[in-house]
């Protein structure tokens, strides 16, 4: 699917080093205005104490079904899981003693809340460190926003810049992606039992990446004026770095704030022609109406 026209706002400041240094300046995860919505109760549709519930009941019959694969949890639990398949596979009938013993009332659960509450929060550690492993670029496809201009272009004293990927050159600029705007965020997991199910025998990294697409490309409805598409990065292995280079014919369009002083404008369309020479060029103004448009100079 081809993308729509996509624009960066910039500073004044954050435009001399874009087009001065051919490079765009990539986010943390952790630098989102959204990041507290990343919350253990935000794992599961239900609430924890009916995911313990859950969970627990049914933990004798999830090991049963997955016991030919092998655990990729932590220790301890591992080495109980793994207890635990070896006596299936010598006893497939020892599942409903285990299980009746396993329900019995005045039971002790496996998964307390306690327990439960600590397993949520070493994923929620795991996913974060996970996403801080990745470089992000927000772009909308608004160039005329009232808020976006106030916002990330210094109250109409910045610039935007549109951004086209050059598909010879296998452009970066293909990936991105539109953000899903919800009333809520999305749980990681519609049911506890496949949280569970993954965290006992899945592929961690697959986990990992999956809890990367419903956290960099949700947001909540609050955030729906900014008609967002974001650009998600991996680091490779003992990269660090906040800033990727773009090819110059990639950003084609420039538009400079209503606000902006002269010196800065002077500037910054030197800089942009410099960069490249094939750039259109727009100031921003107000039409009768006081709505935001764009004249081409």
């Amino acid at each position: 699917m081809a993308l729509p026209p996509l624009y960066k706002y910039l500073d004044a400041r954050g435009a001399k080093l874009t087009l001065g240094n051919g490079t765009f300046k990539h986010a943390k995860p952790s630098d989102f205005n959204d990041a507290e919505d990343l919350t253990v109760q935000s794992i599961f549709q239900e609430s924890t104490e009916s995911a313990l519930t859950k969970i627990s009941s049914a933990f004798p019959d999830i090991l049963f079904r997955h016991v030919n694969h092998p655990p990729t949890c932590d220790s301890p639990m591992k080495q109980q899981v793994e207890i635990l398949q070896r006596v299936f596979l010598e006893r497939p009938d020892a599942i409903e003693i285990i299980k009746a013993e396993w329900n019995r009332e005045g039971q002790e659960p496996v998964y307390d809340l306690e327990h439960m509450h600590q397993v949520c929060v070493d994923f929620i550690r795991y996913i974060n460190g996970f996403l801080q492993e990745h470089r992000v670029l927000c772009v909308t496809v608004h160039k005329e926003s009232e808020k976006m201009w106030h916002e990330y272009a210094e109250g109409h004293k910045g610039i935007a810049l549109r951004i086209e990927p050059n598909e010879q050159k296998d452009s970066k600029f293909k990936l991105f992606r539109p953000v899903q705007y919800r009333e809520t965020r999305p749980p990681f997991y519609e049911d506890s039992l496949d949280f569970i199910t993954g965290a006992l025998f899945g592929n961690q990294q697959a986990r990992a990446t999956a809890a990367l697409d419903k956290i960099v490309y949700s947001k909540t409805l609050a955030w729906q004026h900014e008609g967002e598409y974001r650009l998600v990065i991996p680091l490779r292995e003992g990269e660090q770095w906040n800033t990727d280079k773009y090819h110059p014919e990639e950003i084609t369009e420039l538009y400079l704030g209503i606000l902006m002083s002269e010196n800065d404008k002077e500037e910054i369309i030197a800089m942009a022609r410099n960069r490249n020479p094939q750039i259109a060029i727009f100031q921003m103004r107000r039409d009768m109406n006081n709505k935001l448009i764009a004249d081409q100079i």
